[in-house]
């Protein structure tokens, strides 16, 4: 049987009711009660399919057809939100997948290897402060030791919350997967190129990675009547010179490069009182190196240059500084051709955010498959993708599958 629409329609439905924080957002974080709750359904249409399920000790959950005693063809994302986001960014990956696998078992034409699907845990960064968390966990990118005791806002160790809501209760046996073949993640675009370029699906050849900072400037509270404009040492006004040369400098590269700032906090914050602590975000991305080290190199040079001027300490504090990734050509190219094989039109493209895919792509092939996200939009109660367009990607990534070696 071919894949069908109304099941894929029916399980975005119900994991949209696990946090539900509006008519179409979902609050949803890594590892709480409510993400507990998807983990549980999911687990439950894994074994309606007859996979054998798995929790690893990062809280990774994967349901595979067949004995995981060879190496296994996974695909899927991620089922945590960011708060009051919306119902498809990660959850297409995960429910797009499963309909992979059932009609691909009706249909009776399973490559002839282990086939599954896998959620991976915290991906988004808004419980811990950090992205992808299950996936580098995996892959290896961050030591266990560390990795475990990141803390969350209110002190909850990552390693404490998969003990709490992985669900290892649900699943008994091995707490580790067995080797990965291959990996495919299917997601909505979280972009417009799809749309500017009138094609229903993308086949990414290459990913973003982000390059992630905290700064702290040290400015000096004090009165903002008798504070002479000379004599200030004003905070905010040297972050806002940080934030707006840091635009400038992405902006006089080009697209290879974006770059966000935001401010986490600001002390005190009184409209009698210049500004004495703050600190920003920093978020950098690119495709290409030599982009990303040229912009990196200008932020820390800028920084260096409004403390020096302005007589205001400010200490940066790197959080992440990872390279973009190629994905495999052979598996990028399985996707083309099925593509080519059902007729349907994609685009070349690239991911400008991060995903899973990068992380496993370190430990085996992977690649990704875009479907089109309503203008554009992710992130947002109002992300929308239709279901026939998430139906088509998984007929291409049926289509790759069936065709695996």
């Amino acid at each position: 049987m071919p894949v069908q629409a109304s099941r894929i329609e029916r399980d975005l439905h119900a994991f949209a009711q696990f946090g539900k924080s509006g008519p179409t957002a979902v609050t949803r974080l890594a590892l709480t009660p409510e993400d507990r709750q998807a983990r549980a359904h999911f687990i439950g249409l894994c074994r309606e399919i007859g996979m054998q399920v798995r929790i690893d000790r990062f809280g990774n959950v994967a349901g595979v057809l067949g004995e995981w005693d060879r190496p296994a063809l996974l695909l899927g994302s991620h089922l945590d939100s960011v708060p009051d986001g919306g119902r498809f960014d990660g959850v297409v990956g995960v429910v797009g997948a499963l309909e992979v696998i059932r009609a691909l078992k009706e249909d009776g034409r399973l490559p002839d290897i282990p086939v599954g699907v896998v959620n991976f845990t915290a991906e988004e960064s808004s419980r811990w402060g950090r992205a992808t968390m299950g996936s580098k966990g995996l892959a290896g990118i961050i030591p266990e030791d560390e990795l475990l005791s990141y803390r969350d806002r209110d002190g909850v160790t990552f390693g404490e919350a998969i003990r709490q809501n992985a669900g290892y209760d649900l699943v008994g046996g091995p707490r580790d997967f067995g080797p990965i073949a291959g990996f495919y993640e299917l997601h909505v675009e979280q972009g417009p190129e799809l749309l500017i370029a009138g094609k229903p699906v993308g086949v990414v050849s290459h990913i973003a990675a982000p390059s992630r900072y905290k700064v702290f400037v040290h400015g000096t509270a004090s009165h903002s009547g008798s504070t002479l404009m000379g004599r200030r040492r004003d905070g905010l006004a040297a972050s806002a010179e940080i934030v707006l040369g840091l635009e400038r400098l992405a902006r006089e590269i080009g697209d290879a490069v974006v770059a966000t700032a935001t401010v986490f906090s600001l002390k005190p914050v009184s409209i009698n009182v210049i500004p004495g602590e703050v600190e920003l975000g920093i978020d950098i991305r690119g495709i290409e190196k030599a982009a990303i080290q040229r912009l990196t190199g200008g932020f820390r040079a800028l920084v260096d240059e409004v403390s020096a001027r302005r007589g205001v300490p400010i200490e940066i504090e790197t959080l992440s500084e990872e390279d973009p990734v190629t994905l495999d050509a052979q598996m990028v190219e399985r996707l083309s051709r099925a593509c080519e094989r059902r007729s349907i039109p994609y685009l070349k493209t690239v991911s400008r955010a991060g995903h899973d895919a990068m992380y496993v792509a370190r430990i085996a092939p992977a690649a990704m498959l875009f479907v089109p996200s309503k203008d554009g939009l992710s992130h947002n109660p109002g992300e929308f993708t239709a279901t026939e367009e998430i139906a088509l990607g998984a007929e291409v990534l049926a289509e790759a599958v069936r065709a695996f070696r």
